[in-house]
């Protein structure tokens, strides 16, 4: 199962990196962000709906790909048989194609991406409960800095004793209190400046797939413009050609 990457769980809340073990009496301890998250039934049902997300995606446009192929390998075999204006249409509806997929594979898995966003729905919640329930327990037992010993932190020998993991998943798994967590992807509600720029998203979105409508409606009518303007003309010549053939007796 892939891992969700763990974005911004260095403490800022704690953590202050210097480690000044010189101060005396300072109290020090630690927690193992990857072990707690890995326990919690919360994180693993949202790493499993990403994973699932993610499948879906990859798998459409795996489907498209092989669309464009079979149209590629169609414009191959039936080249010898067609007009350079056909050949012409058929390569440009297929660039269409392409660059459609390109946009795609960037909505979905680009920097900004829905990837991206869906990964930072899941966790924020979850990383904020946990941060919560830390700050209590180093607070009760007198802390003065607590960081994550599965970060970029280097810790070379620590007690257990300065280990609280266990404290605050046993803390988080008995707590009744604590709102169920939403993980569902689309109808999570979000802050208002997510919203706010959710909706404009949206919007963009929908003046792209317009334009994007109207461009290929103006392809598909000039393409079919010239198949007319072809047969047309095709059968002109055949007209005249069987006149030719077939002169009328005086």
């Amino acid at each position: 199962m892939r891992r969700i990457s763990i974005v911004y769980l260095i403490f800022t809340l704690f953590i202050n990196v210097n480690f000044s073990f010189s101060q005396k009496g300072e109290r020090i301890g630690y927690v193992n962000m990857e072990y707690i998250l890995s326990q919690m039934e919360d994180y693993k049902t949202a790493n499993q709906q990403l994973e699932e997300k993610i499948g879906k995606w990859k798998n459409e446009i795996e489907v498209k790909k092989a669309e464009i192929n079979i149209l590629k390998d169609s414009l191959e075999i039936e080249r010898p048989l067609l007009t350079f204006d056909i050949i012409q249409d058929r390569e440009s509806e297929i660039e269409f194609e392409e660059n459609q997929l390109n946009d795609y594979q960037l909505k979905r898995f680009g920097v900004d991406g829905d990837w991206v966003t869906q990964e930072l729905l899941l966790i924020r919640p979850i990383q904020d409960q946990v941060l919560n329930v830390v700050e209590t327990i180093s607070k009760q037992k007198k802390f003065d800095k607590i960081f994550d010993q599965s970060a970029d932190a280097i810790m070379f020998y620590s007690e257990k004793k300065y280990d609280i993991s266990d404290l605050v998943l046993k803390s988080i798994l008995k707590t009744e209190k604590l709102e169920k967590l939403k993980l569902e992807f689309e109808d999570e509600k979000i802050n208002p400046e997510y919203e706010a720029k959710k909706k404009q998203i949206e919007e963009t979105k929908a003046i792209k797939a317009a334009e994007v409508k109207a461009r290929r409606e103006l392809l598909l009518k000039q393409r079919d413009e010239k198949r007319k303007a072809y047969q047309k003309r095709r059968d002109s010549l055949l007209e005249l050609r069987k006149k030719k053939n077939n002169p009328k007796k005086s």
